[in-house]
């Protein structure tokens, strides 16, 4: 899978990513399985997890919801993660197992995804920071370079 190629425009079937949703490499051919969701709990991240939440409804898969700090983990991440989950109550028939590392992201994210053996990564383009990291050669860009997985980039 050459992960250098240019991105395409995703045509899709989840309304949730009605509007700049980009795909790079190839789908599982016995379908999606494991999912993850890198989160920094903004509203962005919220979208790519109601993409995954669709998803994994019609794959019957599993969803990692990953968050990633840079000091120790806190109760009050633990908190916000939940109250993430729970911002979705139709996700209650999903699994969906949460998890806080230390460390730099992009790295983080592609760790778990050899670790769990990923199928898809569903990741925002745009964080807490409301930049666009990954039309600025950010965290999202570098996940789709390195992984080995398909990852679907979810737009405002």
């Amino acid at each position: 899978m050459n992960m250098q190629n240019e991105l395409i425009e995703a045509e899709t079937n989840y309304p949730a990513a009605s509007n700049g949703v980009w795909t790079s490499g190839a789908i599982n051919k016995n379908g999606l399985k494991k999912i993850l969701v890198p989160t920094d709990f903004s509203e962005y991240s919220d979208m790519a997890l109601r993409v995954a939440l669709e998803i994994a409804k019609q794959q019957s898969a599993s969803i990692y919801l990953l968050h990633v700090t840079k000091a120790r983990q806190t109760t009050d991440e633990k908190e916000r993660m939940q109250a993430q989950i729970d911002k979705f109550p139709d996700a209650e028939s999903i699994e969906i197992i949460p998890d806080i590392r230390k460390g730099v992201h992009y790295e983080e994210i592609l760790k778990m995804q050899a670790e769990k053996e990923i199928d898809l990564i569903v990741i925002a383009s745009q964080g807490t920071t409301k930049s666009l990291p990954f039309l600025k050669g950010g965290m999202a860009k570098k996940v789709i370079k390195k992984a080995k997985c398909a990852v679907m980039v979810i737009g405002k």
